[in-house]
């Protein structure tokens, strides 16, 4: 009889570790600062605040934008602390009291300078706010939220409006690689634990190799993948099931999922990235872009186990 092979659910955990709280001011914004503040009293995240001055607003060109970080770290603590008295007036205004968390003030590309600082803190997850993305915010490159996701070594939440508490129904995007595992993992670390989390798993359509996520389904039996991570991901008070979600060629995987979301009133979709490798078909880093901009619903995408070392 052969040997199954066993689906490895990492332990994830947010409790003292850094979590990178990134605002613009924005309404979206304001929900993931209100969730940062729960993440902070329920799970013990150490929050860290990142406010970017946007420069490709600016006249300037980018090749002096390494030339204007090193300008605003060399201004003197007078105008930084200016900055900061600022930004916290706003977080308190946003939460309704005043927290101690570290704010620190970047400039240049939002996306660039949210990914270096999250690097310099070892951050645990990323939060941002997130909305609707139209056709000229992807012209003029204005999807931050995208760019952070897409160049990030560790999870991204982006937080959709109305999300201000830990998230009580999750759906769970599955193709039972070692990435769309960590997401379950990671949703469950920042949900509700009395709530409820959906793995709904999408049949790729093209035939693929052994090794990879679906050859895992294939050597488990679909049943038994699912038993798995069920028993793996199981705690006191979290509730899990599934779906299979069957579709037609060329229909969006990304729109089969956003149906789900309204099946099972979900708040948050948890995903993983897809190695860049993967071209077109399941591919996770396509339809993470896709659940990204349509903005409805908070996402959080997980990377790759390679990218995260």
């Amino acid at each position: 009889m052969p040997v199954r092979p066993a689906l490895t659910v990492p332990a994830v955990d947010i409790g003292g570790r850094a979590v990178l709280l990134a605002t613009d001011g924005s309404p979206a914004a304001a929900s993931a600062t209100r969730l940062a503040q729960v993440l902070a009293e329920q799970r013990q995240a150490d929050i860290h605040v990142l406010v970017v001055l946007d420069m490709r607003r600016s006249a300037i060109p980018p090749p002096l934008d390494l030339a204007l970080q090193i300008a605003d770290e060399s201004v003197g603590p007078g105008v930084h602390a200016e900055q900061e008295a600022a930004v916290r007036t706003g977080l308190a205004s946003t939460l309704g009291r005043d927290v101690s968390w570290p704010v620190r003030m970047g400039v240049g590309v939002p996306a660039a300078a949210i990914v270096r600082e999250a690097h310099r803190i070892d951050a645990s997850l990323i939060i941002m706010g997130l909305r609707r993305h139209s056709r000229t915010d992807r012209v003029l490159n204005d999807e931050t939220t995208l760019n952070v996701i897409r160049t990030s070594s560790c999870p991204v939440l982006g937080v959709a409006p109305g999300l201000e508490q830990l998230p009580a129904r999750v759906l769970s995007a599955m193709d039972f690689t070692s990435a769309s595992v960590s997401a379950a993992a990671t949703a469950r670390a920042i949900m509700d634990t009395s709530g409820v989390m959906t793995l709904a798993y999408v049949p790729m359509l093209p035939i693929v190799a052994a090794d990879d996520g679906e050859g895992i389904v294939h050597a488990l039996g679909l049943q038994a993948g699912f038993e798995q991570l069920e028993r793996n991901l199981g705690r006191d008070g979290l509730a899990l099931d599934h779906v299979v979600m069957h579709h037609e060629l060329g229909r969006p995987v990304a729109e089969l999922l956003l149906e789900g979301v309204d099946a099972t009133s979900a708040q948050l979709i948890a995903a993983g990235s897809a190695r860049p490798s993967r071209v077109d078909r399941w591919m996770l880093g396509s339809v993470s872009t896709d659940l990204v901009r349509d903005g409805r619903c908070s996402v959080l995408i997980v990377p790759p186990a390679a990218k995260r070392g």
